[in-house]
């Protein structure tokens, strides 16, 4: 009963040091759009811009007590701001359960909060710093570097006549990730071109895939990628079909259907093992493929029209795929 007490006083101030770490990367995510210091000023209204007393600043709780609304201009408060604080005190907690309190916990604790800046930067005005992404890459190689969190042991001895080195393993994983993550970005934006004259992702898109190679390895990297694909789908399309039935877009519309319909129908006629026959599954195949693209192709075309775009950043699914990895590990 000590024990069980005790750990939850643990977990409480873990909850709290998250709390407050979640207030001031609420101020790094705003200063960045700014381009004010972190340090100074001191924190201020971003209407009003009158200084704020420290009672104005005690996470969330002083969000509650003012009502959401500014002290001094009665303007509203953006509820990103108690929303990233309960959100990093939470995942702090959470971090802290799987890892503990050792280096590899603490950088993982940093890369939670470079994840939330990330995120959150590009969910509120599609934008991702460079600084950001850089800070990810030196603190991922850094740890790969000494391999704190082993995920590839041992290494590579590199002989240059009488003098020998080591180089971890985990760090040229790291290496690779970083160059896997721009290839692999870049070549799918750059697919954008081909149908539709313009990049399919952003620049900072690239940049946070190579941070994220940098930090879990070129192994790792692939896997994350395809879980940021499968949540960008899930969030994407329900918006995506909406859009399409508004703008009276039928021809996208049931041709995306038939995609899903005709995948279903492949999948059933597989595992009924009625495709058997290689002209048969030669032929669905290529429909199936044939819809894809006349899909892919519509979609991309659309990016033309910035007005009509559905478009959801996908830095927030890569970064989310990125935790999932991290708490897998």
């Amino acid at each position: 009963m000590a024990l069980l007490t005790f750990l939850i006083i643990i977990l409480f101030f873990v909850f709290l040091i998250g709390l407050c770490i979640g207030s001031f990367l609420n101020v790094v995510i705003l200063r960045a759009f700014s381009n004010e210091s972190i340090a100074f000023p001191a924190s201020k209204c971003p209407l009003c811009q009158t200084p704020l007393k420290w009672y104005h600043n005690i996470p969330v709780l002083s969000y509650l007590f003012l009502r959401g609304k500014c002290a001094f201009c009665k303007e509203k408060i953006s509820i990103q701001y108690p929303l990233v604080e309960l959100i990093t005190g939470f995942l702090f907690v959470a971090v802290f359960i799987k890892f503990g309190l050792d280096f590899n916990g603490l950088f993982m604790l940093i890369f939670t909060s470079l994840f939330i800046v990330l995120a959150v930067s590009d969910i509120k005005e599609k934008v991702v710093f460079d600084f950001h992404t850089y800070t990810l890459v030196i603190f991922g190689l850094i740890y790969n570097l000494f391999n704190f969190g082993h995920l590839y042991m041992g290494e590579k001895i590199i002989a240059l006549g009488n003098f020998s080195f080591g180089i971890s393993n985990s760090l040229i994983a790291s290496v690779l990730g970083i160059l896997l993550g721009i290839v692999v970005m870049e070549a799918f934006a750059r697919f954008g071109y081909l149908l539709a004259g313009t990049r399919a992702f952003g620049e900072g898109d690239t940049y946070i895939a190579a941070g994220l190679g940098a930090v879990f390895g070129w192994k790792y990297l692939i896997t994350i990628l395809l879980y940021a694909f499968i949540i960008q789908i899930v969030f994407t399309i329900p918006i995506f079909i909406k859009k399409l039935y508004t703008k009276k877009d039928y021809r996208t519309l049931i041709s995306f259907f038939a995609f899903f319909l005709l995948l279903i129908a492949i999948k059933w006629l597989d595992y009924a093992d009625l495709l058997g026959n290689f002209a048969i599954y030669g032929v669905t195949t290529l429909l199936l493929f044939g819809i894809g693209f006349y899909v892919c192709k519509r979609i991309l075309g659309g990016l033309k029209d910035k007005s009509s775009m559905t478009y959801l950043p996908f830095g927030p699914a890569m970064v989310l795929g990125g935790m999932i990895m991290m708490f897998l590990l």
